[in-house]
């Protein structure tokens, strides 16, 4: 399925807040638009976003933060197969150790990380880049749990998301927070946090799925 296609079968979705057909198992599956989360130490949470805004450093490729919004249409992300990868089948689980793309399903843009000092802590930077899906391999990520020997990526729990050209693996922080401080009077992301491309696996780079629209086969 092209990648126009599938962001307008996700879109389309959203109108009849679909469950996936595998309840009793809750995958994660091909072609689903979610929402990542990651849960900080003091309980808030705070979803993988993004929008129009450019990062005024670095790169100057689309920002990416976490939102500490949950309701939000720009904090999700479509699940698709790899750059020059086969097509993946929309509703098939998606096998942890598996390339993967996540697209962004407001501006077709696909989450990326290359060699880049992010804004806030100089780790590596997190963008979205491309254009109705396309981009390149620094778009590709690998899942894979936080614990366990699970085969598949499951709803609500916790996982590692590892960039492929790097290594880094994708992280955020309260202690790197947007403000008027660092960001400007008008900051559009304020209290959204950074994200960032970290060296190791860690209570920084833990992230969860529990909203979405799961397609199945």
């Amino acid at each position: 399925m092209r990648s126009s296609s599938i962001l307008s079968v996700a879109s389309s979705l959203l109108a009849f807040q679909s469950v996936n057909a595998y309840d009793d198992e809750n995958y994660v599956t091909c072609g689903s638009a979610i929402k990542l989360a990651k849960t900080e130490k003091k309980g808030g949470k705070y979803y993988l976003n993004s929008g129009g805004h450019r990062i005024n450093a670095g790169s100057g490729q689309q920002l990416v933060t976490a939102s500490p919004t949950s309701d939000s249409r720009s904090s999700l992300w479509v699940i698709r197969e790899a750059d020059k990868a086969a097509t993946c089948t929309p509703g098939k689980p998606i096998a942890f150790g598996t390339k993967i793309r996540l697209t962004h399903m407001e501006t077709g843009a696909n989450l990326h990380s290359h060699n880049v000092r992010s804004p806030l802590t100089s780790q590596q930077e997190i963008t979205a880049y491309g254009s109705e899906g396309e981009g390149d391999t620094g778009d590709n990520w690998i899942v894979n749990p936080a614990r366990g020997s699970d085969k598949y990526w499951t709803r609500e729990s916790e996982v590692f998301i590892q960039h492929v050209d790097t290594g880094k693996f994708l992280g955020c922080s309260e202690q790197a927070t947007f403000s008027r401080n660092n960001c400007g009077r008008n900051c559009p992301v304020m209290n959204h946090l950074e994200t960032f491309g970290r060296d190791g696996k860690d209570e920084f780079t833990k992230w969860s799925t529990d909203i979405g629209i799961f397609l199945s086969v």
